[in-house]
């Protein structure tokens, strides 16, 4: 990851975005997956001969000599053809793992680069890459050249350096490369100076067939996308960084996936309705961006649907940031998150939840284990739909509250004069899930406000399985406020309804107010919590 960041911090298509777009291009470099290989391990020394002069690496298996050669930098990669005679047909026999950072020119590699080629007896084409690699040339020419001398299979590229504006030519070229050359793995970043500089991505993409990965940041898709059957057959993991589509397209190409099994909107900009239609879809995140509506429709497999900061948009209201998230059929459903009781507009079935909705089979999705819930506690508009909320999913056992600052949004009493304390929660009645599932309640962003002590004094004195109560600090935590000592001393006035339970306070581990999990994690299925973030531990008891 830090030769890429390096690439894009330090080149010259960043220094020349406006402000907007570089946080954008961050963002999108944070939201796709890291190389896979990596130059923090050189290739100085690894042909040096040992103490008795035999050279033992040399004499491997050839399948071994192609496992390593297969994880190094493309440049070192290459620079095996003069190790040995056994070396000099390896990395054209495997398949090309390029990472366009890597193709840098370094000047300590230039000026020993002529030497390397002496008494080798390496083919000339060899020889030539040699030279072309070392030499002061562009990048987006280097790329080109390796996409063009290595014959194939492609089974991981990895483009994120240059603003393709500049080379249209070469666009085309590499598509068609990675189509012809079968890519399996493919991260391609567009570098582009302002959101007028966004370009279509050219529609020969959809010939890259042989595809099992596919990471696109800063694109347009092409107005029209290919009527096929298929577009991307083999395709398990797909994701959209800043990139803008029309809802019909973005449902066409869904439905010509028929393996899809984790899917990935992050930074979008322009707004768009999600269909969930699928088979084969494991997980779905919807990440920083405006979104009308979020339809899980028929999702059979679908395990995680997990939102940060999924905008809603009124076409004819800007600031009515409402989104419909509809959940219909989806009975392996067990992590959902985070939902905004003040601007997600939650159905089940097709039954709109609003304040009492009562539990009734017609309501609920009993298959949710883990909930997130993205709320100001202290607004009377938004805590008095959380009950509501949380008796549509009656089995819940880890609860996250995401207690966003209300500073922003209005006084605690927004909408009425109602005070949220103890009194509120207990006057919403009875939750099935707090009495009877819950064993885990986190609290991120505590700020030892009145509401936010009266909701935990409730989930307290009712939540009788409850075996870890654990609340994080907000980010401007400081210790001589002494929130966790005076915390303890409110929770030990509760009368906990579990004797056993653990409270645990921690120190945000953000400088701000910060996300609730990785893109990246979320996507791990042996991540048995992808809401999880690791903190630094003041450990309290009641």
């Amino acid at each position: 990851m830090e030769d890429v960041a390096n690439l894009v911090l330090t080149g010259p298509e960043f220094k020349q975005m406006d402000e907007n777009m570089r946080s954008v291009t961050m963002h999108v470099i944070k939201a796709i997956p890291r190389p896979t290989i990596s130059t923090a391990a050189p290739l100085a020394g690894a042909a040096t001969a040992s103490a008795d002069g035999i050279d033992r690496i040399s004499r491997l298996p050839v399948g071994i000599l192609r496992n390593i050669v297969s994880r190094l930098p493309a440049k070192d990669a290459v620079r095996t053809t003069a190790l040995a005679k056994c070396w000099r047909r390896v990395w054209h026999s495997v398949p090309l793992v390029l990472v366009d950072a890597h193709l840098l020119s370094d000047q300590s590699v230039v000026g020993r680069g002529p030497s390397i080629y002496r008494n080798t007896g390496i083919d000339a084409w060899v020889a030539a890459i040699f030279r072309t690699l070392d030499a002061m040339g562009s990048l987006a020419d280097n790329v080109s050249h390796v996409l063009t001398v290595h014959p194939g299979p492609f089974s991981y590229v990895y483009l994120a350096g240059n603003n393709m504006m500049y080379h249209p030519d070469k666009l085309a070229l590499w598509i068609k490369l990675l189509a012809a050359k079968g890519v399996k793995e493919l991260v391609f970043v567009n570098l582009a100076s302002r959101f007028d500089d966004e370009l279509p991505i050219p529609a020969d993409i959809f010939n890259c067939t042989a595809l099992t990965k596919l990471y696109l940041g800063t694109w347009w898709f092409p107005d029209t996308l290919p009527r096929r059957t298929v577009a991307f057959p083999y395709l398990r993991e797909l994701g959209l960084c800043n990139v803008h589509t029309k809802d019909e397209d973005l449902s066409f190409l869904l439905d010509r996936c028929p393996v899809l099994e984790k899917l990935m909107i992050s930074r979008g900009l322009w707004p768009v309705c999600l269909r969930i239609h699928s088979r084969s879809l494991r997980c779905v995140q919807v990440c920083q961006g405006l979104v009308r509506e979020i339809n899980v429709a028929s999702a059979s497999r679908l395990e995680r649907l997990l939102l940060w900061e999924a905008w809603g948009w009124d076409d004819h209201q800007f600031t009515n940031m409402s989104c419909k998230v509809k959940i219909g059929h989806a009975p392996k459903l067990h992590f959902l998150g985070f939902l905004v009781p003040g601007m997600h507009q939650l159905e089940i079935g097709n039954t709109a939840i609003k304040v009492n909705t009562k539990a009734s089979p017609n309501t609920t999705v009993p298959s949710v284990q883990m909930l997130g819930l993205q709320v100001k506690l202290g607004t009377y508009i938004e805590a008095r739909m959380l009950p509501s909320f949380l008796r549509c999913f009656p089995n819940i056992e880890t609860l996250y509250v995401q207690n966003d600052d209300i500073k922003f949004w209005g006084p605690q009493t927004t909408g009425t004069s109602k005070v949220i304390n103890l009194k509120f929660w207990k006057d919403a009645g009875p939750i099935e899930c707090i009495q009877k599932h819950i064993k885990k309640l986190v609290l991120r962003e505590f700020r030892g406000r009145k509401s936010e002590l009266g909701f935990l004094k409730f989930i307290a004195e009712n939540a009788q399985v409850l075996e870890d109560m654990v609340i994080v600090m907000t980010h401007g935590f400081s210790p001589s406020d002494n929130l966790g000592a005076k915390l303890k001393i409110f929770m030990a006035s509760a009368k906990w309804a579990n004797a056993c339970c653990k409270m645990m306070v921690f120190k945000s581990p953000f400088p701000i107010q910060g996300t609730a999990w990785c893109h990246i994690r979320a996507f791990d299925f042996s991540v048995e919590d992808p809401f999880d973030v690791n903190c630094s531990e003041d450990t309290c008891g009641h």
